[in-house]
Order: C-alpha cells, then structure tokens, then sequence
C-alpha cells in the first residue's frame, strides 16, 4: 500500500520549493524540457532590483520583499531555459507592484474600499500551487490523457500540435509531449494571468478623469483602442478561431481583466509580427497560454460551469486562481486599534478616546501626539494542506479562528462571501473526470461560539483538559476573567444566540456577535494559546 503525500502550501514553502525545483538536483523530466538556449545573458539587473525591491518593500516588508526578488530571478530563469521564448520575460517583471501599491488604496467617491487583492505575488503563488498539483499528485499525466481523448476543437487542436511537433504519432510519446506542453502552458498562464489588471485599473481612472473639468482638451478622450481593431490584428489567433468573437467583445466593454490580460499577451507577440517568427511549439505555448488567461475569468449562468474534459488547462489555471486563498490581502484602512490583553487578568483592554482602561483597573494613556489611522492587511487564510493518497487528492484550507473572530468587528458579512467561494470551488469539482479525484474542505463562521467550539475541536484537546489547564496554571483575577468567559461559553454553546454558522442575517446579530467578541476576545486568545501550543 503506497504511503499518502503531504504538502503544506505557503509562502515560506512556496520559495523553498522553487528553490529546490530550479537550483536542486535535476530531475529527468526537467532535463527532458529544457529547451536549446542562446548565448544572450538574462538576469535582474542591480537597476531592476533597486526599482523593484522599494515597491515590494512598502507593503510587504524587507525580508520578504527581498524573498520575492529571488523568486523573480528564479521564474525568470525558468521561462528563459524551459520556456525559451523572447520577450516574455518583460511581460512577467516590469513595474507591476508600483502600479499594484496605488491599486491597494483605490477607494470608490463615497470612499468604501474596492477590496482589490493582491494580484503580482498571487501570480508566482498559482504556478505554485498548479507544480505541485500537476508534479506531485498526478494531476500533468491526467491532463494529457484528456487531452488525447480530444473532446473539444482546443484539445483537438493541442493533441494535434503534439504530434506535429514529434512528426510521429506513437501514443506514449505524444502523451509524453502532451504532459511538457501541459506544465509549460500552465506555468506561463499563471504567471501572467493578471497582467491585464493594472490596465483594467487605469481605464477605471480613466472614466473618473473625464469628470474632471480640467480634462477637457488636455487629456484624449480614448484612452482605450477599438474592439475592431484588435480583432483585425488578432484573426489568426486561437483565441479569436476557438472563442466566440461576440464573447470576447462583451468582456473588452466592461474592461475585464482577464480578457485585457490574454489581449496583452497576444498583441505583444502579434502587434510587430514577432508571433510568425515563433518555433511552433513556442507559438503553441503562446497562443494556448492566452486562451487559458482568457477563461480565468469567464462567468457562467446557473446550472453551468467549466468542465476538465474540454479544456484540462484553463480549467486547472482557473481551479488554481479561485483555491489561491492563503496570505492574499486586501488592505482597509481605518481607526481600528491593536487588541492589547491586560497582563494582569487577561481581559481584552478597551480604548476610549485614547484612554486604555481594563476591567481590572488596569490603565494606559496614548501620548503619540501624530493623528494616525491604520492599515489592515485583510487575510484569514494562512495556508493549505495537500493529503495525496493513492486515488484522491485532498485539500484543506485553513483560516485561522482567531482572524475569523477579528474580522466580524470590521466586516461582519466578509465570512458569508469568503463561504461563497469555497462553495464554487466545492461546485466546480463536483462529476469532473479529474483523476485522483480532488476534494476541497474548509471551516469558515461568522458566529463567534461556533468559531470557538470548532477550534477546540481541531486542537484534540478536551473540555476536561482546559478545566485542568484554568485551574492549575491560572491564578487570580487571570482565573476569574477566563472563568466567566468559559461559564458564559458553555452556556451559549446550548443556547446558540448569534444564529447559523454562516449568518447572513447581519441587521439582527452582527452588533451581539462583535459584543461578544469585545468582551471576550483577551480569554479567546489565551485559550488559543492553550489548545495550540502547550503539550
């Protein structure tokens, strides 16, 4: 019986993995996909890093901002020695963050946040997700079987240009071909899936520019090329040959991000001719890449969804984006204050007016004399867990009890929409012919006991442990506070006042749910500290 796999995805895990893919011992797949390379030298200049190492720094500081430069040099030597094609690389390292720093903040004129994610790193973290998916639990030999089945014009098309390309039809080898031009594919698509963003975001400007009276005759009213006429440049593409001419337009007209980003990509190989002077696998890589980039963002009616069999490529650049959850921020900003736990009861001290003041008696005064308002970078996702046994694949994503506990006194129906989209992960992998089969879990509440009794639950550890725990290592008024919290628990626990796991009630509990939480958020903490870190 073969042991099950299991992959912890992160940040930190995804630089180590990258590392070791790229610079590690070689393994016999990636010697087979390495392509024939030029003698022109590739690299972050010591220009590009100062540039790009500000922009990262500003929001995710210094060590990781340093983190993520390495990881471009290391993408960038993938797409140079796999990928081989030129140009491409311009279109994945340029000045992105900068623009992505202003896109963080933009707010609508009643000044609500748009509650834009981060877009640059959220690429390099789906190639991630998608290698280990397609590399280490089985995914890359099922897509090529699928797409030999040819089951669509696209997969026709592909399985077609796998042959080509080996000038033989044996099927071994043409799956073998299927599987290299699958990953490279995937790879190259989700790094670049977003590129259209930052454009989608300048039209936006756009529009509210032309509200400004001093616009006019300064500023040129199109900033935004007609449909014809990148239609007429884009004829020859698979896009345009296997899409829907009329689809695409509707995507062009409201400025979606995932059509500009595919147009992008095809207009920077087709606008100066470079496409015809492409090898055909590098063509293919090309124009298969935009069509994946295109679907990442199609919307489907009820009863309708992408299906695997058609298009086993864009389908896992799109699984990839939507399950990409962990440490993907928005950013709000607010008056919000840091939760400070008094030392000597354990109690949440609450400010008032820059006055700090602890049930206990326990006091504090602000004297920074500099108005300030925070920036809160909005994620409850930490992490995903892979377990990949011999006929399944199972993913678990976990969002940490505590951030759910915390969001509701900022944004009480942010759990409801993070639900909904778990839902349409869970929704799009049901009756697909993906093998292993996947399954995605989650636990997500807007209901504060549920978040607690779920979190118990997950430790291992009992209520007996936790009485234990109360009465031997609390003491005093640090007892008495966490008493009356776990008798106030246990009580609400049968009565069940703040409604379903996921409430979408919000007129009549929100305000008793962020109550609760004010009042018991310092015993929550010290509980949580308990049930994950003392043995």
């Amino acid at each position: 019986m073969k042991r099950n796999k299991e992959f912890l995805i992160n940040d930190a895990e995804m630089y180590q993995y990258f590392e070791q893919l790229l610079y590690g011992e070689e393994t016999e797949l990636l010697k087979r996909w390495k392509v024939k390379q030029d003698e022109l030298e590739y690299g972050l200049t010591e220009r590009n890093v100062s540039k790009l190492i500000g922009t990262k720094e500003l929001l995710y500081g210094e060590e990781d901002a340093e983190r993520q430069i390495c990881l471009l040099e290391t993408l960038e030597k993938f797409l140079h020695e796999y990928i081989g094609i030129k140009g491409l690389e311009e279109l994945f390292i340029n000045n992105y963050g900068e623009i992505e720093n202003s896109i963080f903040l933009e707010h609508d004129a009643a000044g609500n946040s748009r509650n834009i994610r981060e877009h640059a790193k959220h690429q390099m973290k789906n190639a991630y997700l998608g290698s280990v998916l397609l590399l280490e639990c089985g995914y890359l030999p099922d897509m090529a079987k699928k797409i030999y089945q040819e089951q669509s014009p696209i997969t026709r098309r592909l399985a077609r240009e796998a042959r080509c390309l080996l000038k033989k039809a044996e099927e071994k080898e043409v799956l073998k071909k299927l599987e290299e031009l699958c990953y490279k594919i995937f790879m190259v698509s989700s790094l670049l899936h977003d590129i259209g963003y930052p454009l989608a975001y300048y039209l936006r400007s756009a529009k509210q520019m032309t509200e400004y009276p001093p616009y006019l005759k300064i500023l040129c009213p199109t900033v935004k090329a007609e449909f014809a006429d990148i239609k007429s440049s884009l004829l020859d593409s698979w896009l345009f040959r296997y899409v829907d001419a009329k689809k695409i337009q509707e995507k062009y007209a409201v400025d979606d991000h995932g059509v500009l980003s595919a147009l992008s990509l095809l207009m920077h190989f087709y606008h100066n001719g470079k496409i015809y002077f492409l090898e055909p696998e590098e063509r293919c890589i090309i124009e298969m890449t935009a069509v994946a980039i295109y679907h990442h963002t199609d919307r489907f009616p009820e009863g309708m969804r992408m299906v695997y069999l058609t298009d086993p490529v864009s389908y896992m650049v799109r699984l990839c984006d939507d399950m990409q959850e962990w440490n993907r921020f928005k950013i709000l900003i607010n008056e919000k204050h840091n939760f400070l736990q008094c030392g000597q009861c354990g109690r949440l001290i609450k400010e008032k007016n820059g006055f700090y003041q602890c049930k206990c008696g326990q006091s504090y005064e602000k004297v920074t004399m500099i108005q300030n308002r925070k920036l809160n970078y909005i994620c409850l996702c930490d992490e995903l867990e892979i377990e990949k046994r011999e006929k399944s694949v199972n993913i678990l994503a976990k969002f940490h009890f505590l951030k759910q506990l915390e969001i509701l006194l900022d944004d009480y129906s942010c759990i409801v929409k993070t639900a909904g989209d778990m839902e349409k992960i869970q929704k799009m992998l049901e009756g697909q012919s993906l093998f292993p089969k996947m399954k995605v879990d989650y636990f997500v509440s807007n209901n504060p006991v549920e978040i607690i009794k779920r979190m118990i639950q997950d430790s291992g550890k009992t209520e007996e442990q936790i009485n234990t725990w109360m009465e031997q290592e609390l003491s005093g008024e640090r007892q008495q506070a966490f008493r009356e919290f776990w008798d106030d628990f246990k009580t609400k626990k049968e009565e069940n006042p703040f409604g379903k796991i996921k409430e979408k009630n919000q007129l009549k509990y929100e305000k008793m749910a962020q109550e609760y939480v004010l009042t018991y958020y310092g015993q929550v903490y010290s509980l949580y500290q308990m049930l994950y870190t003392v043995k």
